[in-house]
């Protein structure tokens, strides 16, 4: 299951004994953990009521663990950092004392189908699951498994209209498609960063604003590097040099490290070669979406901006980049070929990279 049908489902009835949550977002399985920790200790919690085993325990350890009657709850709530049982070979067994492995392992997967009325289990995993792993099959069979996969433009909705209802907020139709572009112009989303920049937001409109506007979150998105680059992306796109040069300085001047800089738009000239060599063909609008990745509105927008671009200068604008990177890297050139670069793509022009 995802994390919303888990967070469903705790929200209709009782939370079960034995979850595994794993994934490539930890921001999911963190909230997710904190969620179950708070079905299993509805009156709240101390640090010291929950048991914590640490990558490397045995099968051993773990079944001690939650057969031990609790003294002084009515409960065991037992974590178990577990990358090592889903990875590691030797881990599925426990061959201390002699022990053969296949004994232990088949001692521990009846314990998991039969698991004490007292004992709560939550295994986390912080990447990807083998399914074929004995371990992940019987997980799946007696509890539940929530697998976190990583946000991206195209499936962020969901988490970000959660959040926007957390903090009493919405977007308009301008912010929504601002926001979503941001996003998918970086290599990478951290929703824990995007989370806390959004409580921010938040605090800057105040309790009586509720919807965000775009001008919002450009007065406080602004500093954020990935956001002014992309900023900096879309002047490019309507041509506006002028702005671009402004943005692509204000970066530096805030201490953004060029080779950030340079990777974000190379990235970005790449899919304008793409939309344009997809649009030859007569791929257009918003059946470029799947090509590029992108949500349908932004492709759209890629392939209008892709449009405008004289033949052979994304070509010869990804080769100008490569040796600006090279050149600055090694000391042999400057900023200003990266400016050379910019001022060519905002023109539509080739004579600033000859």
């Amino acid at each position: 299951m995802k994390y919303g049908e888990l967070m469903a489902g705790l929200r209709r009835g009782s939370p079960g004994h034995l979850y595994l949550l794993a994934g490539e977002e930890s921001y999911f399985i963190e909230k997710a953990k904190e969620r179950l920790l708070q079905c299993f200790f509805p009156d709240g919690y101390q640090k010291d009521d929950i048991q914590v085993l640490e990558e490397g325990a045995s099968l051993s350890e773990i079944m001690e663990a939650v057969e031990t009657v609790p003294f002084f709850l009515d409960k065991n709530v037992i974590i178990v950092r577990a990358a090592g049982l889903f990875k590691d070979k030797k881990a599925e067994g426990d061959e201390k004392n002699g022990g053969k492995s296949g004994g232990a392992e088949g001692r521990f997967f009846e314990l998991l189908k039969n698991l004490p009325e007292f004992s709560y289990v939550i295994f986390e995993l912080h990447g990807k699951p083998d399914k074929r792993k004995k371990i992940y099959k019987a997980i799946s069979s007696a509890g539940q498994v929530m697998e976190a996969e990583p946000v991206r433009a195209g499936n962020i909705g969901d988490w970000l209209q959660g959040r926007l209802q957390e903090l009493n907020k919405e977007m308009d139709r301008q912010a929504y498609e601002y926001f979503v572009g941001a996003i998918s112009s970086m290599q990478t989303v951290n929703l824990s960063f995007l989370s806390k920049e959004l409580e921010k937001l938040a605090l800057f409109m105040g309790p009586e604003q509720r919807k965000i506007s775009r001008e919002h979150l450009l007065q406080v998105f602004s500093d954020v590097p990935e956001i002014s680059s992309f900023a900096m992306l879309n002047a490019i796109g309507d041509r506006n040099t002028a702005k671009a040069l402004q943005l692509f300085r204000r970066q530096l001047d805030n201490g953004v490290y060029f080779v950030l800089i340079v990777g974000m738009l190379a990235r970005q000239v790449r899919l304008w070669w793409l939309a344009q060599e997809l649009q030859s063909r007569g791929v257009r609008g918003r059946a470029l979406a799947t090509h590029l990745g992108q949500p349908p509105f932004i492709a759209e927008k890629t392939g209008r901006e892709a449009g405008s671009f004289p033949p052979g200068i994304l070509q010869k604008a990804l080769l100008a980049l490569s040796d600006a990177d090279y050149g600055l890297k090694t000391g042999q050139s400057d900023i200003v070929e990266l400016e050379a670069v910019i001022i060519s793509l905002g023109n539509r022009e080739e004579c600033a990279l000859q």
